[in-house]
């Protein structure tokens, strides 16, 4: 996935994405969601902008998890207090409970299968305590994605300048994002590409996973975050 361009993805996003807004606004949810929630695992957290910020500006005791270990490695230099782990979202076990669990930026998406999304939310519903609350950030439903689409993503420093063009595909139910990066520094320009696949599932086929992985309460925001919507549900009393 970014195993190539992990190194550039802060200085693409932080032109794109507002960390400390989304932030703000899923410690917004999860005070209305859960008073008490005190602990909060980031699902697929990339390089933690967003545990940092949820920890740094609002209280939270954050840990981690993501597939890449160079985004593992980011997230522990930028929020060393708490704990990031190098895991698949289908097959953790982290030995402990949390008060939330957030998968956030549509990394749901990468598991590719509706199949896979249920193993992923029954590893969510095991790391949450009773009572406990998921809040779980889309990809793009079927109907909506729109193969032939061009985006280009531009991102200056001191030491590098970068630009990103992407061409979005489709092969069945999976969509297809073909990346193609110009990495320019002082010794020269670099070309590289990356192949990113995400499953296209509808709500209603989420919300039955949901249900199916032994979540109650389950909620849509079709908003959310940043237009892609917003699932939040609730872990019942273990039995």
């Amino acid at each position: 996935m970014f195993s190539r361009s992990a190194e550039l993805y802060d200085q693409i996003y932080r032109q794109i994405k507002d960390y400390e807004g989304e932030s703000r606004r899923v410690a917004e949810l999860l005070g209305r969601l859960h008073p008490d929630a005190r602990t909060v695992l980031d699902v697929g957290c990339g390089t933690g902008e967003h545990a940092r910020h949820l920890a740094r500006d609002h209280g939270y005791d954050v840990d981690g998890l993501d597939v890449e270990p160079d985004f593992v490695r980011l997230a522990r230099h930028k929020h060393p207090e708490g704990s990031f782990a190098c895991a698949d979202m289908m097959d953790f076990d982290l030995g402990r409970r949390y008060d939330a669990v957030l998968c956030l930026f549509s990394a749901i998406g990468y598991v590719k299968t509706l199949e896979n999304v249920e193993r992923a939310l029954r590893r969510f519903r095991a790391h949450l305590a009773d009572g406990g609350v998921v809040v779980l950030e889309p990809w793009i439903e079927p109907d909506t994605w729109r193969a032939g689409r061009i985006y280009l993503h531009t991102a200056e420093s001191e030491e590098v300048t970068v630009c990103r063009m992407s061409l979005s595909a489709r092969r069945g139910r999976l969509s297809v994002i073909e990346f193609h990066y110009l990495v320019g520094r002082g010794e020269g320009i670099e070309h590289m590409t990356e192949t990113h696949e995400l499953g296209l599932f509808t709500r209603e086929e989420l919300e039955r996973c949901f249900h199916a992985a032994g979540f109650t309460g389950v909620d849509y925001d079709p908003e959310g975050l940043i237009g892609r919507g917003l699932f939040t549900a609730r872990a019942g009393e273990s039995s």
